[in-house]
């Protein structure tokens, strides 16, 4: 499974602001009609996705791309919430989904329930929005090619790199298909997944049941209690910003934010 982000964000401007702003990591890709970046491989879906609305409000705009050999999701993000279009069987993207998503057992029960949202990629109001919001991004995108594709939703062989192309986006679907090819594997696997450590949420629960215990056993005032737990609250949640600041903006941008030119390095062009 791969992923990639495209935004029209030339890649100098967004490093500087993904870093200030704690997105990331990623590998970027500068291309002729903005970025592409590459998540690292470990990346989940939704993490993916919060990077990308997060790239969005930096870049006016945004697309992200899940696909392996029979299946593709395409959200483009001109609000905050993304439209998807699917390729693919319905099997295949529900497969996609799970593997993106890392689904455990109460995942995958979900995503079948609501398996009917599969079928709303047949409908030629969600196919038309589909094109509005890519022209939002992209101007330039060719309508007509790119509809042919949508609609040919039953296919998910290449839609990622056969979409972008249709659209006008080459370098788009060149770098697509290099990371195929594991051409910008090397880069990725230096990276660490956007996931900030989350083992302070464990602490909270038994440090209010402590402070709650020895209020009742030293015959404490209750506000005390009221105020201490109020004081661990406002510590954890500062604990857990510091540890997702730890992710990009505490770490050297060309670590966390590496540039990859289109013309050299793990993805050259021919």
């Amino acid at each position: 499974m791969r992923m990639l982000i495209w935004t029209p964000l030339n890649a100098a401007e967004l490093q500087k602001a993904m870093h200030s702003g704690n997105v990331g990591p990623a590998a970027l890709v500068p291309v002729q009609s903005g970025t592409v970046l590459l998540p690292p491989p470990a990346t989940k879906l939704n993490e993916a996705a919060y990077m990308t609305n997060r790239v969005r409000k930096l870049g006016n705009g945004a697309a992200l791309a899940v696909w392996n050999d029979d299946a593709a999701l395409l959200y483009m993000f001109t609000t905050t919430l993304g439209r998807a279009s699917m390729w693919g069987s319905r099997e295949a993207v529900l497969r996609l989904s799970a593997q993106a998503k890392q689904s455990g057992p109460v995942g995958l029960a979900f995503d079948r329930i609501t398996a009917g949202m599969v079928n709303l990629r047949e409908k030629e109001k969600w196919q038309l929005d589909a094109i509005d919001k890519l022209t939002a991004l992209y101007p330039a995108a060719s309508r007509k090619g790119t509809l042919e594709r949508i609609r040919d939703f039953e296919n998910g062989h290449a839609a990622i790199p056969d979409f972008f192309r249709a659209a006008g986006l080459h370098e788009v679907a060149r770098v697509a298909e290099l990371t195929e090819q594991g051409r910008a594997d090397v880069v990725l696997r230096t990276l660490e997944p956007p996931r900030a450590q989350m083992w302070p949420l464990a602490l909270i629960f038994p440090l209010i049941v402590l402070t709650a215990l020895v209020t009742v056993l030293l015959n404490i005032p209750a506000f005390v209690y009221y105020v201490v737990g109020g004081l661990l609250l406002v510590l954890m949640a500062g604990l857990l910003v510091m540890l997702r600041r730890r992710l990009v903006r505490t770490k050297p941008i060309n670590t966390v934010l590496p540039v990859i030119p289109v013309t050299q390095g793990a993805v050259p062009t021919d």
